[in-house]
């Protein structure tokens, strides 16, 4: 099913034009007119669990509006991360990687692993990286909570949660529409129509379609790839006829199907020749966006959900709110060894079905208040990778020339993962007197996961079957984890609008199943977490100063290593990390604006004995004292704008830019398997006219047009471990129109 762009264009334009007329009647100032007379904003988040105000809120936190986003030219995940300190997003496989602090997602297509970042869109959890890219439009606000939150947002909050907060239904007709055209044959369209449609009832409908043709090519095949093809859908429903009673409906549906894959970056091992090249191909002319591979990189995603926000006002301060949800996932790929020649390819497909339940009972009393809920999450998980070797790979293996014409079956491997889980979580916040405060909490977890129908089967002497089915023996297995996980935080208000605060927590990740590697179970990863921070707002509102240091004692971390045909999760013993991160916001003047975000960030294993797979004659070897991957020293991200008033409207110039130090993506710290130092700068100007109905901008992005990895993996050693990964796009520049109603 694709959506139809043309649609979902109509029913945006449907809107009555006398409803039009009226809105735009009753225009208010433009925010670049509030803000510029009383200073910064009040911002409300939800982090914990209660709407509060940001500068109120004893834990890392940045928030951003939605308004804020479409002003800074922000309209996916990985434009976002410049915004955030120690926050990095990058797509790999087409998969969003979100790293915190340090801690990313490692996994691989088709791996089973989990993200060590919860990313939640109005409250419900999504578990497959693929589903977040998908998600991002017609936000309310952004939050990002950094350290471990497992205590009210539950499993895999380890690193921290991303909180997306989509718009709600309206009372009043209101909408809008965005277009966007630039280099790449860009052409994105967003848009929503929102209101009453009966009494006590409102609804909204919000779409976004995003295509660009590809930035790199294909040269064998003279086709662009790393293009873009998403359509994407949300509706709601709100019910709200009593005073004390609401529930929302929400429903989402998003396709892609893009030729996305990894390309080529290099080998592992210094000198190695891949066994493509070694066979007559080639996988470079010294372009690094010119890619080789004989099977054009594909990946195909469908993800569907449903969920029910209740919220029940039970009197005398007390309300229970119960958030119900629903989804299913389709993850497919396609992509090779990286040559030109046919050698191997990898095609692949997961699917998963999620049911969550989260039930929360919520006091405010004179002194403080308190939540306490019960969480159930249920997901079944189905994984299939078939990887043929054609003619000249299988003569490589020493298997009989009579292959050569066609290829071999190669390797196939696949089962199911079942997971469950429950928890119970409470927190208590009280105030010990008019300027000191307490808040304690827990939550204690129990997950079960068991596998079945597991199979992996090596086979280079029959031909290769398309509609492969294993009907040989599986393995199955089941293991199971529970886990205690407080938090403490001593809050000191220590003037107007002016705090500090120092936290202690702990966190946890699932451990799981190598799914298909037919090997152990990895154990769940622990984290503890000392911090503390403070909150500023000076200078009557004009200058913000948001500040935390941290200290992490990580135990039975999980990494990914690469083995001959495959890559599988371990656990590394030990590793500490500690930094230190500052927010600046400032307004000095009516008109001009001043943001900053800067991360220290030290990272080292302790105690972790391996082995190097590029490198086997070395034995086990110490790592201790190795960076931990995705973790640079330092990141800094700047950006200045100055608003100025018009006859047709007010003008907003803006300029931002980020620079990252060092980065390495494997545990060996391999140069190999790095990023050097980067700098990606952007630049626009924007215009809305007086009524703020109507919008223009011209932008461009890594005005640099700088090439920088964001993410790397090793492919197994039987292809002569090539380096696979993604790039940041280059340069790009356009134009955005939109018209509010």
């Amino acid at each position: 099913m694709k959506i139809s762009r043309s649609c979902i264009l109509a029913a945006i334009a449907a809107a009555p034009a006398s409803a039009f007329a009226q809105v735009v009647a009753s225009a208010t100032p433009s925010t670049a007119e509030t803000q510029g007379g009383r200073g910064l904003e009040e911002i409300i988040v939800t982090a914990q669990k209660r709407a509060e105000n940001l500068q109120s809120v004893p834990i890392a936190v940045t928030a951003i509006s939605g308004d804020d986003l479409a002003a800074k030219g922000v309209s996916d995940p990985q434009e976002f991360a410049r915004l955030v300190p120690n926050m990095a997003f990058s797509n790999n496989y087409g998969e969003t990687r979100i790293t915190l602090r340090g801690l990313s997602f490692q996994d691989l297509a088709t791996q089973g692993g989990e993200p060590r970042v919860a990313y939640h869109v109005d409250g419900e959890f999504l578990a497959l990286a693929g589903d977040i890219d998908g998600t991002f439009y017609d936000i309310d606000r952004v939050e990002v909570n950094r350290g471990p939150q497992g205590t009210l947002f539950g499993r895999n909050a380890i690193a921290g949660t991303v909180n997306v907060i989509t718009r709600g239904p309206t009372d009043t007709l209101s909408g809008y529409l965005n277009t966007e055209i630039g280099n790449y044959s860009t052409h994105n369209v967003d848009g929503a129509i929102s209101g009453p449609l009966a009494d006590g009832v409102s609804g909204r409908i919000a779409f976004r379609t995003r295509n660009h043709s590809g930035y790199d090519l294909n040269v064998p095949a003279n086709v662009d790839v790393d293009n873009q093809d998403t359509d994407a859908v949300r509706g709601k429903l709100r019910l709200a006829r009593s005073d004390n009673f609401t529930a929302t409906l929400s429903a989402d549906y998003t396709r892609e199907r893009d030729r996305v894959g990894p390309l080529f970056v290099g080998v592992d091992v210094p000198g190695a020749t891949p066994l493509g090249v070694v066979l007559g191909g080639q996988v470079s002319d010294g372009n690094p966006r010119h890619n080789y591979s004989g099977q054009l990189p594909f990946t195909g995603k469908t993800s569907y959900g449903f969920s029910l926000d209740a919220r029940l006002d039970l009197g005398s301060d007390y309300s229970l709110v119960s958030l119900t949800s629903y989804r299913h996932s389709s993850f497919e790929y396609h992509y090779d060894d990286g040559s030109s020649i046919p050698l191997q390819r990898s095609n692949g497909l997961e699917r998963a079905e999620q049911l969550t339940e989260e039930l929360r009972l919520q006091k405010d009393f004179s002194r403080g208040n308190f939540v306490v809920g019960a969480y159930f999450y249920g997901q079944n998980y189905r994984m299939d990778s078939i990887n043929p070797f054609y003619g000249p790979a299988a003569l490589a293996l020493g298997i009989p020339g009579a292959l050569a014409s066609g290829f071999s079956q190669g390797f196939t491997l696949g089962g199911n993962v079942n997971t469950r889980a429950t928890a119970g979580f409470g927190q208590l916040t009280y105030n010990l007197t008019d300027t000191t405060t307490l808040i304690a909490g827990a939550r204690y977890s129990w997950e079960k996961k068991r596998k079945f129908d597991e199979f992996f089967d090596f086979d280079v002497f029959n031909p290769f079957d398309p509609n492969f089915v294993h009907t040989g023996p599986t393995l199955s297995g089941s293991v199971s984890y529970n886990n205690f996980s407080p938090r403490v935080t001593l809050e000191q208000k220590i003037g107007p609008d002016r705090l500090i605060y120092a936290t202690f927590a702990k966190g946890f990740k699932a451990g799981g199943f190598n799914v298909g590697g037919l090997a152990p179970a990895y154990q769940p990863e622990t984290l503890t977490d000392y911090e503390a921070g403070f909150k500023f707002d000076l200078l009557d509102q004009k200058l913000r100063l948001n500040a935390a240091g941290f200290y992490y004692d990580y135990k039975n971390m999980q990494v990914v290593v690469a083995q001959l045909t495959s890559n599988e999760f371990i656990n590394a013993a030990s590793a500490k990390i500690y930094g230190a991160e500052l927010e600046i916001t400032a307004v000095p003047v009516r008109g001009l604006e001043f943001d900053a975000a800067a991360a220290w960030l030290k990272s080292k294993f302790e105690h972790f004995d391996t082995f190097d797979p590029t490198n086997p004659s070395l034995g086990v070897i110490s790592l201790a004292g190795n960076r931990l991957p995705f973790t640079p020293k330092y990141t800094l991200s700047y950006g200045a704008q100055y608003t100025f008033d018009t006859s047709v409207g007010p003008v907003t110039v803006r300029g931002d830019g980020r620079s990252t130090s060092q980065v390495y993506f494997d545990q060996f710290n391999s140069v190999e398997n790095s990023e050097r130092a980067s700098t990606i700068v952007n630049a626009s100007i924007g215009w809305a006219d007086i009524k703020d109905r109507l919008t223009a901008s011209v932008f461009v992005k890594n005005i640099g047009n700088g090439l920088y990895k964001n993410g790397t993996f090793v492919n197994g050693g039987a292809i002569g471990w090539v380096i696979n990964g993604s790039y940041d796009p280059p340069r790009t520049y356009g134009v955005r129109l939109g018209v509010k109603f």
